[in-house]
């Protein structure tokens, strides 16, 4: 008998379901979709328990009649492509004909929906079936106002395996609110509602994308973007992008578009990157909100079952026109980038034409290279070394003068004995004021002294946290108020209480707007509290109130604005402290973040370097 057999219809859908939902909000996705699709001006989102419990979609489109409302759920069944040119130019955002057989295939599905057309007749009736794990349980008629809704419940109920693969409800949550956001910035002229137990998101329909952006992102967000307008080689640009000193520490204040589908793309992240090569440091993020529109035939969207990914015709083209678009709007914003994008000799360096960092950073260097030797640090003078009795030396080629033969190097076999040496490290002096110089036995070390007291201020913030005792707060003299974006509110909400427990004092004041009345103790000198606090809650993005992440997260934060910076000049006193402090640390190599924080020259580099093995 053989051994290979054809699956089973159910168990074969049950895994094409596999590719498609991956988790609630990839539900969210599909189903909104198909209602921009058919045209809605409205859509209303309801989830409970992160959408694991419950993900209703209702939206006012055009309706399905009872015949297209049954065969919706064939697979490969839908109304957006009908032949193989069709598929060449796709302008809607579903074709595929598997989201919604993919769904009911593992949950328990309802949809009600009402054909558009027989809305004003005198008996406008509509219709209801409910599947269960891919079956038909009923199908009945119904009075029905207009549009569609589509409620799925008990997502993965008979896909155990999958079930048990889903996050907790915070995290599954934050995904539903990113997916959601994308489509309300995609379509203005769209209203969207979202709410989880409460309304997480309410944006009417408005006409512009700059309205939109307020809606969903906030004032503080728009405050530092610039909008992007270009257009070349048939690829359109629009959208806005930040300014330089506008940064972020990861990448989830970027949104892309092509022709309105919100897709992830390397092409599309490293023109973005490449545009502010100069401008930014390269660990940082920039924001931007980018729409690129181009002739249907010149892109591939069938390419991932889920329709995230793209494929570009050209893409050469494609990141040309991004690379120059950002480049463009900066320019005209004066954002500097034409004096930053290319080397400027050192003696051509003028502080008052630079901004604040590169301002210090040049009076640092220029500093450095103009003062006088100090006999404290480096290397002392051997006056009597290079007298006029040494000996002229022999241009290369030449010959010896006669009577005079060849000598072997007398110093070649001289090597340093390091054997008395103590392990500790010793503190030599600081370079450009930002670098501890400093040796042991092994060799010569610079130490990055900002990174090296974010590590101290890290290790020690953190224990404190796991040791369960409640960190100290300083109240803020004058509270701050601080706007948060729709993801960031979900965020702030799930973890207001750790943020609380853990030194800060913080309440909501207004529906997306959270007052400051403390910090930390040691955060409490942080001039930043509104980015401070953002920067926590973008990059809890994956956590849960619970969780040991959020208060690494609120440690790294907190030690970073609280480290010493660089161009700060150090006693020999501080930097003895900072070296020592910093072999104390379990790891003294890289900070919270990941930099290096020592670079070493052993001694075996230095006597190669000097011939001398």
């Amino acid at each position: 008998m053989g051994r290979v057999k054809v699956l089973s219809e159910v168990l074969a859908h049950k895994i094409a379901a596999g590719e498609i939902v991956e988790r609630p909000a990839s539900v969210v996705k599909e189903l909104v979709e198909n209602s921009l699709d058919a045209e809605s001006t409205t859509i209303q989102i309801e989830v409970q328990d992160g959408g694991q419990r419950l993900i209703r979609v209702r939206d006012d489109g055009i309706g399905m009649s009872p015949e297209d409302a049954l065969l919706a759920f064939q697979h490969h069944a839908t109304s957006k492509i009908q032949t193989m040119a069709d598929l060449d130019q796709i302008s809607t955002l579903g074709f595929r004909g598997e989201a919604l057989p993919s769904i009911a295939s593992v949950s328990r599905l309802t949809v009600r929906t009402i054909d558009c057309e027989i809305v004003e007749s005198s008996l406008p009736v509509g219709t209801e079936i409910l599947f269960q794990g891919g079956k038909i349980i009923h199908q009945k008629e119904i009075a029905w106002p207009s549009g569609s809704e589509v409620t799925v419940e008990d997502l993965f109920f008979n896909v155990p395996a999958r079930r048990k693969f889903l996050k907790r409800t915070a995290t599954e949550l934050n995904h539903v609110v990113r997916q959601v956001s994308h489509y309300a910035l995609a379509r203005p002229d769209v209203g969207f509602r979202l709410q989880h137990d409460r309304p997480i998101l309410d944006a009417p329909a408005v006409s512009s994308l700059k309205e939109r952006v307020y809606q969903v992102l906030g004032e503080a967000f728009l405050a530092n973007l610039v909008p992007v307008e270009y257009k070349r080689d048939g690829v359109r640009v629009h959208g806005f992008t930040s300014l330089p000193h506008e940064q972020r520490n990861n990448s989830s204040t970027q949104y892309f578009f092509v022709n309105g589908r919100s897709i992830r793309d390397r092409v599309i992240t490293h023109a973005v990157r490449l545009a502010y090569r100069d401008l930014i440091p390269s660990t940082a993020h920039a924001v931007a909100l980018l729409f690129i529109e181009l002739d249907h035939r010149l892109v591939d969207v069938n390419v991932h079952p889920s329709k995230i990914e793209v494929r570009f015709q050209d893409s050469s083209r494609v990141h040309r026109a991004i690379y120059h678009g950002i480049e463009e709007a900066l320019l005209k914003n004066q954002a500097g980038l034409s004096s930053l994008a290319r080397d400027v000799p050192l003696d051509q360096l003028r502080t008052r034409n630079l901004p604040g960092h590169e301002a210090g950073v040049a009076r640092s260097i220029e500093h450095y290279f103009q003062r006088q030797p100090d006999s404290s640090f480096g290397f002392p003078q051997f006056r009597g070394a290079f007298s006029g009795s040494a000996p002229a030396a022999t241009p290369p080629g030449s010959q010896q003068p006669a009577g005079q033969t060849e000598q072997t190097d007398p110093h070649g076999n001289l090597i340093p004995d390091t054997g008395g040496l103590s392990p500790i490290p010793v503190v030599l002096g600081q370079f450009v004021e930002s670098f501890v110089v400093a040796a042991d036995r092994e060799g010569v070390m610079l130490v990055d002294q900002h990174v090296a007291h974010e590590r101290i201020l890290y290790d020690r913030a953190l224990r404190k946290m796991k040791s369960g005792e409640r960190a100290p707060t300083q109240r803020l003299l004058i509270p701050q108020t601080v706007e948060l974006s729709v993801e960031q509110k979900t965020r702030a909400d799930i973890l207001m209480e750790q943020l609380n427990a853990n030194g800060f004092e913080v309440e909501w004041f207004g529906e997306r707007t959270l007052v400051v009345r403390g910090l930390p103790e040691l955060g409490a000198a942080c001039e930043e509290v509104s980015q401070l606090l953002q920067d926590l809650l973008d990059g809890a993005r994956e956590a849960d109130s619970g969780s040991q992440r959020v208060r690494e997260k609120i440690a790294i934060s907190l030690s970073c604005r609280a480290a010493i910076k660089i161009n700060t000049p150090l006693t020999t006193d501080k930097m003895r402290w900072l070296v020592d402090e910093l072999f104390r640390c379990d790891n003294p190599y890289t900070c919270p973040h990941g930099r290096p924080i020592i670079l070493r020259m052993e001694i075996e580099d230095i006597l190669r370097g000097f011939k001398r093995i």
